[in-house]
């Protein structure tokens, strides 16, 4: 499926900016705001989404957010230009190596696509802090999508968090994410799947996190210890299409929640609540659609204004 990459959307002002001092190509946010906001970017709440791609995939950035605005603005325009959202942010973080990629590996040399683990977290971290700094963002909702999902719940693990960041988090939009590495590389291995399919999982998982299977666990937020889940509503999407990530993801992660005291469903105020969106579509086919994207997005930022 082809989507759009225009970053130039009706209705909206748009401008990329970078969020470190001296950064490379891929520490850049892409911000829109509303032209005619009914709240301003201090007081309403902010959208930031964190792109997937393995850790690695030089094909997908921040555009990738893209269709999903593009299917806010046709069918939510109300909560852009008379609604709560004040911004929209999509984050570039530097990626992991991928030499073998078919039309742009990675070269030795390219500090921007040579890292490990934490950096792509730090990246996601450093990008948040600049938003609540040069924003003054009192209400933030994070969108991600497959290890973009992973990034935002592996924030409070594995990065210096500071308390604004962490406090002003309303909820989460969880797409397809990865939660339980070593169930992930298990799930992706014979007899499950074919050898050469087995030694791409492991090369995606090595290059983002190094060879100490110790780690793995260790970074999984599905094995996180007490206190680590953070935000208030959580939405696990998750597609029976999805070729790529096993539905056995969710269920590691609606698990762990439970264990933290997390309800479905819940009504009382101060709750903390996960909810189980079903999604159609393949795994990237979600992200490069985006209405399903748009819709959950429309339900949290409902549900948290209410709570």
């Amino acid at each position: 499926m082809t989507y759009p990459r225009d970053p130039n959307i009706p209705s909206l002002s748009h401008h990329t900016t970078p969020y470190k001092p001296s950064p490379t190509r891929l520490q850049t946010l892409d911000i829109w705001l509303p032209q005619h906001p009914a709240s301003t970017p201090g007081t309403g709440t902010w959208l930031i989404y964190v792109h997937g791609g393995a850790w690695r995939d030089p094909t997908q950035d921040s555009l990738c957010a893209v269709p999903t605005l593009h299917a806010l603005v046709s069918n939510h325009a109300n909560l852009l230009h008379q609604g709560p959202i004040a911004g929209i942010a999509s984050l570039n973080y530097r990626l992991s190596p991928y030499p073998t990629h078919a039309t742009a590996p990675s070269a030795p040399d390219d500090e921007a696509r040579t890292v490990t683990h934490p950096s792509h977290a730090e990246d996601v971290r450093d990008a948040l802090a600049y938003l609540c700094r040069e924003y003054k963002i009192q209400r933030w909702i994070g969108i991600g999508h497959s290890c973009g999902a992973t990034l935002l719940l592996q924030l409070p693990l594995v990065a210096a968090v500071h308390d604004g960041i962490r406090e002003t988090l309303q909820g989460l939009v969880l797409l397809a994410g990865i939660y339980d590495i070593p169930a992930f590389l298990s799930a992706h291995a014979p007899p499950h799947c074919p050898e050469n399919i087995a030694t791409i999982y492991a090369a995606i998982v090595a290059g983002a996190f190094g060879k100490d299977e110790e780690v793995y666990g260790a970074v999984s937020p599905a094995r996180s210890g007490k206190g680590a889940l953070w935000g208030r509503y959580v939405v696990l999407g998750y597609g029976g299409e999805d070729e790529l990530v096993e539905g056995g993801q969710r269920e590691v992660m609606l698990e762990r929640y439970g264990e933290e005291g997390w309800v479905r469903d819940g009504e009382a105020r101060g709750e903390k609540v996960v909810e189980v969106r079903d999604l159609t579509m393949g795994h990237d086919e979600v992200w490069e659609d985006g209405g399903q994207v748009a819709e959950l997005i429309a339900e949290v930022v409902a549900k948290v204004g209410a709570r």
